[in-house]
């Protein structure tokens, strides 16, 4: 009888520590999705950090998770690994898990590591209530898409013309869709200048009834040239039709 392919225990454990991670991450009200994209560099996923009362706050960050039977010392990272972390513009966190007794901890990876060697890991955190609060603290510092959220204006940045652009040209004021549309399809770069900032139009606009139309003179103002299409994508929103990057969201 011809014996059949065997699992190794190690694909047990890593399995079994990043569920314990995801179930972690999801009690605390957070979203953590699983990167398959991204294994090759050692990324397993990405968790958004939402608030207490389950607004999005826009942070964002990537997660590597390692799992073990006891309590580890250091860790030594693959060298795809590494040269993500020299160019990933979003801040990513090593969890490290003891799957016998449950217990998760976790530290900032450094950006710039080659030749470094092992991790020590003698100052990674606990991740309980306390823990908690120091990864989003941190994950708030390292995310630049969050650093300034609370002095975003209309007339402060490029960055955000251009969402504003994006907005009213491709998305017909649709500002859920947007959201949407850059979690699922925008690259990291993206993400990290724009995120945040999406997050807070939503806000804005769910608060402010008249904010939409302003943006749209604001945005015309800049782009005279733009106001026959963003009038044809805003008419075509409120009949109802899907289109353009809204029908790439319309299913997800």
């Amino acid at each position: 009888m011809r014996a059949l392919p065997k699992r190794p225990a190690s694909h047990v454990i890593g399995t079994l520590a990043e569920s314990l991670v995801e179930r972690a991450i999801t009690a605390r009200g957070w979203i953590y999705r699983r990167l398959e994209k991204d294994k090759d560099y050692g990324i397993d996923g990405e968790v958004e950090v939402f608030s207490e009362r389950g607004h999005a706050t826009g942070i964002l960050f990537k997660v590597q998770v390692k799992g073990s039977r006891k309590k580890v010392r250091a860790l030594k990272l693959k060298q795809s690994t590494e040269n993500y972390l020299s160019i990933s513009p979003l801040p990513v966190f090593l969890f490290v898990v003891e799957v016998e007794s449950g217990t998760i901890r976790f530290l900032l990876a450094e950006r710039n590591r080659a030749n470094h060697g092992a991790i020590s890991l003698d100052e990674s955190e606990e991740l309980d209530e306390s823990g908690f609060a120091l990864l989003e603290e941190i994950a708030g510092e390292h995310c630049q898409a969050c650093l300034t959220m609370g002095d975003y204006t209309l007339h402060n940045a490029s960055a955000q013309l251009i969402r504003c652009l994006d907005l009213m040209l491709n998305f017909g004021g649709d500002v859920e869709a947007m959201v949407k549309w850059l979690r699922f399809f925008a690259s990291d770069e993206v993400l990290t200048l724009s995120y945040g900032y999406a997050v807070f139009l939503r806000n804005e606009i769910k608060r402010d009834e008249g904010l939409l139309e302003r943006i749209r003179e604001w945005v015309i103002e800049f782009f005279p040239e733009c106001q026959e299409e963003i009038d044809q994508a805003i008419a075509a929103f409120d009949r109802g039709e899907v289109m353009g990057r809204r029908l790439e969201v319309a299913h997800l």
